[in-house]
């Protein structure tokens, strides 16, 4: 009987190591303008999400991590360079269920022909 219960214990204490929380991870990145990910694993009581950033009524800054469940659905404000930014957390619950939806090839094109012909310019300069 007691190795039953052993052999229980410890059935049930790997089951739970592997019941953590994967999510993705982007530092931070521009008007959507694809970033490196990675997977991380969030702690106890901690979601996946997406943290969006507005300033001047424009999304244009986002990231990705593990946030306490509280900070679900919030809005809160941040200055940055004497900027103010309004940031919304936007959560879910299933492994790795912030990844990105990448941009296609035409959209990250015409995002970045604006770089290209700053950069460009001042090589000309």
């Amino acid at each position: 009987m007691g190795k039953i219960l052993i052999l229980c214990a410890a059935i049930l204490a790997c089951t739970s190591i592997g019941s953590a929380l994967h999510c993705y991870k982007c530092k931070f990145t521009f008007f959507n303008i694809p970033c490196a990910t990675s997977n991380i694993t969030c702690q106890a009581g901690e979601v996946c999400a997406t943290i969006d950033g507005a300033a001047v009524g424009h999304t244009f800054i986002k990231k990705k991590d593990c946030v306490p469940k509280d900070k679900c659905g919030t809005n809160s404000t941040v200055e940055y360079v004497n900027v103010k930014y309004t940031t919304t957390y936007n959560c879910c619950e299933g492994n790795a269920c912030n990844s990105a939806t990448m941009l296609s090839s035409a959209h990250f094109s015409l995002s970045m022909a604006p770089v290209m012909l700053g950069f460009w310019f001042t090589k000309l300069l």
